[in-house]
């Protein structure tokens, strides 16, 4: 039975290198693979069903100098990262795919990400 705990991320990996989550990140999974709509017409509406990826969304490091440098070298490669993350509950997501850096605030050194999978991320429940 999986465990209703919640809280911060416990650990984020990307490339085999873990960064510092700050504790106040509020992730955001897109957990379907479809965005549903419906359309209206003279009878019943038709379901619209759009294919959309499975990202992450809102994740803030805390990075120094070095691990930037490593956050853009990894999101400017053209291959394939290895990407996971585990919850507060101690369920570990892992795919392969690429990130995306938003922003980094130097004041308190966030540097924001989102994390797009190639294909579906792959739960291990603890």
């Amino acid at each position: 039975m999986a465990n209703d705990i919640s809280g911060s991320l416990r650990k984020l990996t990307i490339e085999g290198i873990s960064y510092n989550v700050a504790s106040d990140a509020n992730f955001t999974e897109m957990l379907t693979s479809f965005e549903n709509s419906m359309i209206a017409s003279s009878g019943k509406n038709m379901r619209k069903m759009v294919k959309r990826v499975k990202t992450v969304e809102g994740v803030v490091l805390l990075t120094n100098a070095d691990e930037r440098i490593a956050l853009i070298a990894v999101a400017e490669s053209i291959d394939d990262l290895k990407l996971s993350y585990t919850n507060a509950a101690g369920d570990t997501y892992k795919a392969e795919g690429t990130i995306e850096i938003e922003a980094h605030e130097t004041e308190e050194n966030k540097t924001n990400c989102i994390m797009l999978p190639r294909g579906d991320w792959t739960a291990f429940v603890g």
